[in-house]
C-alpha cells in the first residue's frame, strides 16, 4: 500500500470516528472550477496586480470606476464557475450527518451552490452589493447592470455607494461572521482543511484554536503549510482527486453498518 493510500484510508477513519465535523476551505478548493487564487507563487493574482490599487477600500472609494472595470474582468470567471468534485463531496458528507458546517475564506458561493449546508463566509462573497452608507445587501446583478449602463452603482434605498460584498484590503472582519466561526469550531473534534495555505489571519488561527480545544486537524493541500507538523494527516494533491474517495470510503462503511 502507497503513502497516498494509507493516508486516505487514515482519513476517512477520522472521518468515522468523528461526531463533529468542520471544514476550513481555501482558494484550492475553488482553483479546480476555473477560478485563479491569488497567493500562489508566480500564479496568483496579487503577483500581477497591486492589490492595494484595486482591491483596497480606499481605492475603491478614491477610483471606483477603474477599481469596477477590473474586478467585472476578473469576476467573469467567478460567475460562471460551477461547483467541482471536492465541493460536492463535502456535501455528500454533510447528508451523510457527519459535516457540521463549512468555514471558508473564498468568495465565490460555490459552497452555496453545491447546497452545502451551514456556511461562515469570512470574507463575504461577490455575488452580493453593498451600499457603504446605509448597509443594505442587493444581488449584484443590480450593481453590474449599473455599471454596464455606464452609472456609478448606487444603492435603491439611500443613493448611496454599491460595493461587492466582499472584504476589501483595509475593511475589518465583520464580527457576526467571527462569531460565528467561534460557535461552529468550538464543539468541533475533527478540522479538516481544505485548499488553504493557512497564511491570512485571522482564518490560519483557526486550526490552532481546534487542537487547543482538543480537536484533530488534517489537511489537503497541493503546498505545504505551517500547520502540517500538527495534523494528524496531511496530503500534498488536488482536493477533487482526492477528497472524493475519502467520502465514498465513508459512505460505503456508514451503508455497511447500517445492512447489520
Amino acid at each position: 500500500m502507497s503513502i497516498l493510500e494509507e493516508q486516505i484510508k487514515k482519513l476517512a477513519k477520522l472521518i468515522l470516528d468523528s461526531r463533529n465535523i468542520v471544514a476550513l476551505t481555501g482558494a484550492g478548493m475553488s482553483t479546480e472550477s476555473g477560478i485563479a487564487d491569488f497567493r500562489s507563487p508566480g500564479t496568483g493574482l496579487w503577483e500581477k496586480v497591486d492589490p492595494y490599487e484595486y482591491a483596497s477600500i480606499d481605492s475603491y472609494i478614491a477610483h471606483p470606476t477603474k477599481n469596477l472595470e477590473f474586478m467585472l474582468e476578473t469576476g467573469k470567471a467567478i460567475f460562471s464557475a460551477r461547483p467541482n468534485k471536492g465541493h460536492k463531496a463535502l456535501t455528500k458528507l454533510q447528508k451523510l450527518g457527519k459535516l457540521k458546517g463549512v468555514l471558508t475564506q473564498n468568495i465565490d458561493r460555490l459552497h452555496h451552490k453545491a447546497k452545502t449546508k451551514n456556511i461562515v463566509e469570512f470574507h463575504g462573497n461577490v455575488m452580493e452589493a453593498k451600499c457603504l452608507q446605509c448597509g443594505e445587501v442587493f444581488p449584484i446583478t443590480n450593481m453590474v447592470n449599473q455599471v454596464l449602463q455606464g452609472r456609478s452603482p448606487s444603492c435603491n434605498v439611500c443613493k448611496g455607494m454599491l460595493k461587492p460584498n466582499a472584504i476589501f484590503f483595509g475593511e475589518p472582519l465583520e464580527s457576526q461572521v467571527l462569531q460565528a466561526a467561534d460557535e461552529i469550531i468550538a464543539g468541533c473534534n475533527l478540522l479538516i482543511v481544505l485548499g488553504s495555505s493557512l497564511v491570512v489571519y485571522p482564518v490560519a488561527f483557526y486550526p490552532q484554536k481546534a487542537l487547543s480545544l482538543g480537536a484533530k486537524i488534517a489537511i489537503i493541500n497541493i503546498q505545504e503549510t505551517d500547520m502540517d507538523s500538527l495534523a494528524e494527516v496531511v496530503i500534498h494533491e488536488k482536493i477533487g482527486d482526492i477528497f472524493p474517495k475519502i467520502v465514498s470510503i465513508v459512505e460505503e462503511k456508514i451503508e455497511n453498518n447500517i445492512k447489520r
